[in-house]
């Protein structure tokens, strides 16, 4: 007997748990077990949806009532994220209404019946309705062996449902992750183009700046020095190497996170949330229409990455 407050663990097989190697997942997919215990046979079907957090409902029959918390405490063994809806069904063969006659105990008690007939001095025989005031010449299905057989039989159907539900969520998690792993590469290729626009333009500002300056002072004489810092301050503001340099970083960090050996679906949000901080930055140092629509196409694939990732465990 587990000692008040210590977990309730449900006890798996060893291959079972092998099965359970995380990777990437989706929170969608559904699984489905059956199995047969005896006379007792059980189905599970479970239904797995997104969720910011790891919610469970489970809906019993009365008779496995008390085995609620066993099971959740397998799904929280086994899943991060995802609201889980879990239905479990049994049913009981014959075995369950059927009753048999111990014949030793029917020939014990005629037995018993003749000699207190014959000692109160009874000539009548002895009749059938005298036998069945006698219960125990009756054996019907243990009440305690059913429970055991329907929780057994409950337990391997949640096993093959889960290993069900598993493969269902980390099947949907690779498509999931080549869909994202393309689209980062969409987002370094329009990354190069905004870092050679911007060294680009870069220059062509300074020199335009040059030749206002030049054009305001009208011959009149300026410290050189002191012109060409106040350029370079100017262009400063405009250039963007720093958030493309972090940018490349954060896709680096991306890959390597759909690339574990863990579902990383929050530690991803996280990371968009970053990206798009310097993709905003990179916008509003924008000082050209072609790097202006580069930054808008760029902030629209991080968007159809953000809604990709809500999908993650």
């Amino acid at each position: 007997m587990k000692a008040a407050g210590e977990a309730v663990i449900c006890e798996f097989s060893e291959p079972f748990r092998r099965n359970f190697r995380i990777m990437i997942q989706s929170m969608t997919g559904f699984g489905k077990g059956e199995a047969k215990v005896g006379e007792c046979t059980a189905s599970v079907e479970i239904r797995s949806v997104n969720s910011r957090y790891l919610e469970i409902g489970v809906k019993l029959p009365q008779s496995l009532s008390t085995r609620e918390m066993e099971i959740r405490e397998t799904i929280r063994q086994r899943i991060g994220r995802g609201k889980i809806s879990i239905l479990v069904s049994t049913s009981s063969g014959p075995q369950e209404n059927e009753i048999s006659v111990d014949p030793e105990s029917v020939k014990q008690v005629v037995k018993l019946l003749k000699s207190l007939k014959k000692s109160a001095g009874i000539s009548s025989p002895v009749k059938l309705e005298h036998l069945l005031l006698f219960r125990d010449l009756f054996k019907g299905a243990s009440p305690e062996a059913m429970d055991g057989e329907e929780w057994e039989a409950a337990k391997e159907a949640l096993e093959l449902a889960v290993a069900q539900l598993q493969e269902a969520r980390s099947t949907e998690g690779i498509s999931l992750k080549n869909d994202l792993l393309g689209r980062i590469s969409k987002l370094e290729s329009a990354l190069e183009k905004i870092e050679s626009l911007s060294q680009l333009r870069t220059e062509e500002e300074k020199s335009k700046l040059r030749q206002k300056v030049g054009d305001l002072l009208n011959g009149k004489e300026i410290d050189p020095s002191r012109l060409e810092l106040e350029i370079v301050l100017l262009a400063d503001k405009l250039d963007i190497t720093e958030e493309v340099v972090r940018f490349h970083t954060h896709n680096r960090f991306f890959i390597e996170l759909l690339e574990g050996e863990e579902s990383n679906g929050r530690r991803l949000n996280f990371l968009l949330q970053e990206m798009n901080r310097e993709v905003n930055t990179m916008g509003s140092k924008a000082f050209d229409a072609d790097m202006s629509h580069l930054v808008v196409e760029t902030k629209e694939e991080l968007e159809k990455i953000r809604e990709q990732v809500q999908n993650l465990e």
